[in-house]
């Protein structure tokens, strides 16, 4: 288990110094601190993003692998103005 834990540890050791985008960078980070043991709870107040955001990126990494962090829409409110 511990060396199957410092290979994931690496895999997004990696993927953090290959990301261009600081949202990617970011998601990476919290992943690697949850990795190395640290609660959603205290990643939270470091990334600046709520408990809920963080346990979101750890659940997405779970079902998915780090592929499963990447956004396909970028986040936030729908468009109000009509086209």
């Amino acid at each position: 288990m511990k060396m199957e834990n410092a290979q994931k540890l690496e895999e997004v050791k990696q993927a953090m110094k290959k990301a261009k985008d600081r949202r990617m960078y970011e998601r990476y980070q919290a992943l690697y601190l949850y990795l190395q043991g640290t609660r959603a709870e205290a990643i939270a107040p470091i990334l600046n993003r709520s408990v809920q955001t963080v346990k979101g990126y750890i659940q997405a990494y779970q079902t998915g692998g780090l592929s499963a962090l990447k956004m396909n829409h970028s986040p936030g409110a729908p468009v109000r103005l009509t086209k």
